[in-house]
């Protein structure tokens, strides 16, 4: 009853917005190509092949679904940044009612203003598209050095390569996904690790595209380790934790494991297994209790809520993501309120923290005030 409560809200909301969006383009267009059947049918499809793509695949994956899903992506960027755009001018507009400060040549032809406006808004959401599409396809190496203090380990330093939010999918598809293995293997890990999102939202798109099998190809001395995210519960990829394993990913499960006599490294399950199944993931010091804690100690979480458990818990160093620093602006305003560190890095008393902005994306494939990154963390125990 909830999810049928939530989704009959954000379809009521996205159809207001949509037609709020089309109603005020159509006061800035000409009323001969804004009334046309033609462009109404146009802006409809648009809206909706996102969505009828992602319902077609569940039952097929070929071209059509793909296309229909790369459409709606895109077309979900323009539309979002068109709502910020009119609601921008709606401001403005409101301000001009109250005090008049828009100069004559705009007032003296507003049927020509509100023309060259909108073409020049929409030329400039093109291009805020491409830049951020173009970011969205270079990811980026962060670097972090760490200090620890574990005199009882005889790990003197290693090499991490972390990674989160990868998103495998339609959109994030084979070349950005061995690009990805690719950039892993220059930076030559001791140990890979990542924090959950793996896919995206359809297990059997992946399966289908064979895109989990890139991961046999990391060159890593310890091995590649990942926790559960919350889109592996959306896309059912929880169910199938063999296929992760048959491909070098060893998926810690509110599990733990020791390295090698050397380090530990913890997997928490994500917060959206208890929406699921019901059972309340297992606490850290649960995940602690059979773990040498003379050692240094790695935890991958995928949401980074209460940071602090994990300092008190005298974690080493936790990698989390989930937020993508908000993807694009303004969103990075909202996960900064929403987390106490949204992206970076963190230290609290004794432990180390680093927030992904991801790797990959969710629906709309641009970033805007950050980058699709690979961090490489040069952990040194003194």
């Amino acid at each position: 009853m909830r999810i049928a409560i939530f989704l009959f809200i954000v379809i009521s909301l996205f159809t207001l917005l949509g037609i709020y969006l089309f109603t005020r383009m159509g006061q800035a267009f000409p009323a001969s190509i804004m009334t046309s059947k033609i462009t109404l049918g146009i802006y409809i499809f648009i809206l909706i092949a996102f969505f009828l793509g992602k319902i077609l695949e569940r039952t097929s994956i070929n071209f059509f679904t793909d296309a229909l899903i790369r459409i709606g992506a895109v077309s979900a960027g323009f539309f979002v940044f068109g709502i910020f755009s009119i609601i921008f001018f709606d401001i403005l507009r409101g301000v001009n009612h109250f005090i008049p400060f828009f100069p004559e040549f705009i007032t003296a032809n507003y049927t020509k203003s509100k023309l060259i406006i909108g073409l020049s808004t929409f030329g400039l959401i093109t291009i805020v598209m491409i830049i951020g599409f173009l970011n969205t396809i270079n990811p980026k190496v962060k670097t972090l050095e760490i200090d620890i203090h574990k005199p009882n380990s005889n790990l003197k330093s290693l090499n991490i390569v972390a990674v989160s939010d990868i998103h495998l999918g339609t959109m994030v598809n084979h070349k950005k996904t061995k690009r990805l293995v690719s950039m892993i293997n220059e930076l030559k890990p001791d140990v890979v690790l990542i924090g959950g999102d793996i896919i995206d939202d359809n297990i059997k798109v992946v399966q289908h595209y064979q895109l989990v099998e890139y991961f046999r190809n990391i060159e890593s001395k310890y091995g590649v380790f990942s926790c559960l995210g919350n889109h592996e519960y959306i896309s059912g990829a929880h169910n199938e934790l063999q296929h992760f394993e048959d491909n070098g990913i060893h998926i810690l499960k509110d599990s733990s494991v020791c390295i090698d006599g050397k380090f530990n490294i913890i997997g928490r399950d994500d917060i959206q297994a208890q929406t699921s199944s019901g059972i309340p993931r297992k606490s850290i010091s649960e995940l602690q209790s059979e773990l040498n804690s003379s050692l240094p100690t790695l935890l991958i979480d995928h949401q980074p809520y209460k940071l602090e458990e994990s300092s008190q818990a005298g974690i080493d160093f936790q990698f989390s993501g989930h937020t993508h620093n908000g993807q694009f602006w303004p969103l990075n305003y909202i996960t900064g309120m929403i987390f106490e560190q949204d992206w970076g890095y963190l230290k609290k008393e004794e432990s180390h923290f680093y927030i992904s902005s991801g790797y990959g994306t969710a629906v709309i494939p641009i970033r805007l005030g950050n980058d699709s990154e690979i961090v490489n963390i040069r952990l040194k125990n003194n």
